[in-house]
């Protein structure tokens, strides 16, 4: 078996993840839906029956954008805490709210990523209180910080 190679020059992946975190044209089905969420087909579409998940439009009923895997995921975390369905289902959309805040405001801060074998520098752009220099999140091993650049 190959092993992984580890590039020596410095990649910038941006528009790669910038795409990721614009609204995907990626649909899933049921079938993907259950296979990534270890959720069973038929709760899933009882869960979209009831409104808990909304598919694509009305057209596409068995069609969910990928957002709506970490809406079946919270749901399934907090039924595992001991919430009904109803209630699950509730949290579920107000913490997957928060999730789409954070994809929005990480999409429109991102300006730059950055990506050697040492390290992972993502540059989220002027630092409002000294806009003369830029927020930038480095990343080495399970450690982060935060510098201006």
């Amino acid at each position: 078996m190959d092993k992984p190679t580890k590039p020596t020059e410095v990649i910038d992946f941006y528009d790669f993840v910038r795409k990721i975190l614009e609204d995907s044209k990626l649909n899933l089905g049921f079938s993907e839906l259950a296979s990534i969420t270890e959720v069973p087909q038929n709760k899933l579409r009882y869960w979209s029956q009831k409104g808990y998940i909304q598919p694509c439009s009305a057209e596409k009923k068995n069609q969910f954008k990928f957002d709506i895997v970490f809406q079946i995921y919270a749901i399934k975390f907090f039924q595992n805490k001991g919430f009904t369905l109803a209630v699950a289902a509730k949290k579920a959309s107000y913490y997957s709210q928060t999730f789409k805040d954070i994809k929005k405001a990480t999409h429109a801060r991102l300006q730059e990523i950055k990506k050697t074998p040492e390290y992972t520098l993502i540059d989220l752009g002027l630092f409002d209180p000294e806009p003369s220099k830029n927020l930038c999140l480095r990343i080495e091993g399970s450690q982060s910080r935060f510098e201006l650049n």
